[in-house]
């Protein structure tokens, strides 16, 4: 869900042009908003494992954390598969993403192992530099259906105002990703790194970049204070999506931990959260229990299955460890910055509009 975007609505509609209706004030609930479109599950879930490594119990804490990730960042990526690939109708909408794009990545792919170096380099420093542009993008789009449903869409210029804080942060966080000292996220970030990184960056750095990530939240309050001043006021709701990723990255920058283990498990929730609820609204029971089992064994046939078959087909060595995760990544990114575009008309009411109960999402 990186680039969901802005409907084009007409100023005027025609009787052929359907109305979105406001859809409710929360997605998933109050709660469930919060604890995980919001900043709930990265609090909570920080605060447990820190509690664990605190009191001794490093291995219960890493125990946990490598099941949230089999739980979540596979899973992730099977939804946004599941959802290209089981309709037709995307499939015949989104051709290059989803059928030319994988043939030229794994070309690049195949390049990136021979030539390290060079086609590696950029392969890699591809995918290390557009994941934070990926996060941001999932949050502003969360973010955008908070006014879309309350009736009142982010018009551009709004729009901008909520996405400076969320892609600062991503640009920021690059200093924290590629510094040197601290563990690397996978074998893409650390070959990246190796090439670009020679020495420490000093505290300084971090602390004002920590500051300004803080300080940008400046631009959602004005926001907020127009939107009130006009009688919209800005959901609650679209603080809580930004001050979750504020989090991420500003945390990121000091815990190598959070940043390497738990930040994409935290992203990997929020956008199953919201796929989920897309595909299943108003089925049966019987149904989202098949598509939450769906996800997660084709979840776990993706990670860590592609590592495995990329072990197979080229041994133990980083570099096609970091060429199998730039691959899955930057083909994930693509498919889902084309198949949630708030741009559609279709996605956008999709959202903002429940479907009758027992129709297909």
């Amino acid at each position: 869900m990186s680039a969901l975007a802005p409907p084009v609505v007409p100023a005027v509609a025609s009787a052929a042009t359907p109305v979105v209706r406001p859809a409710g004030r929360f997605l998933l609930g109050p709660w469930a908003d919060f604890a995980v479109l919001g900043p709930g599950f990265t609090l909570g879930g920080s605060a447990l494992l820190a509690a664990l490594a605190a009191a001794g119990h490093l291995a219960v804490a890493s125990t946990i954390a490598f099941a949230l990730t089999l739980m979540f960042v596979g899973p992730h990526y099977a939804a946004t598969y599941r959802r290209a690939f089981a309709s037709a109708a995307i499939l015949r909408a989104h051709p290059v993403v989803t059928v030319v794009a994988p043939l030229g990545l794994l070309a690049w792919a195949v390049a990136a192992v021979h030539w390290p170096h060079t086609a590696g380099l950029a392969f890699f420093a591809t995918y290390v530099t557009w994941a934070g542009y990926h996060y941001s993008g999932q949050s502003l789009g969360l973010a955008m259906l908070y006014p879309l449903r309350q009736g009142a869409r982010l018009q551009p210029c709004e729009k901008r105002l909520v996405a400076f804080p969320l892609y600062l942060s991503w640009l920021i966080s690059l200093l924290g990703l590629l510094r040197v000292g601290v563990a690397a996220r996978n074998p893409a970030y650390e070959l990246t790194r190796a090439a670009l990184a020679s020495s420490p960056l000093p505290a300084w750095v971090l602390g004002a970049g920590a500051l300004a990530i803080a300080g940008s939240l400046s631009s959602v309050g004005l926001l907020a204070a127009r939107r009130r001043r006009a009688g919209t006021p800005l959901p609650r709701q679209v603080w809580a999506v930004v001050a979750t990723q504020l989090l991420w990255f500003g945390i990121g920058l000091w815990n190598p931990f959070f940043n390497v283990v738990l930040v994409p498990v935290f992203h990997g929730a929020q956008y199953l959260a919201i796929t989920s609820w897309h595909q299943t609204r108003g089925r049966s029971p019987a149904f989202f229990a098949l598509y939450l089992l769906t996800v997660l064994v084709l979840g776990l046939l993706i990670n860590p299955g592609f590592a495995a078959l990329g072990r197979a087909w080229g041994g133990e060595g980083p570099v096609v460890a970091a060429a199998v995760v730039a691959f899955l990544n930057l083909h994930h990114f693509l498919m889902d910055g084309r198949i949630w575009r708030l741009r559609e008309r279709k996605v956008a009411e999709s959202f903002a509009v429940a479907p009758a109960a027992g129709r297909a999402p």
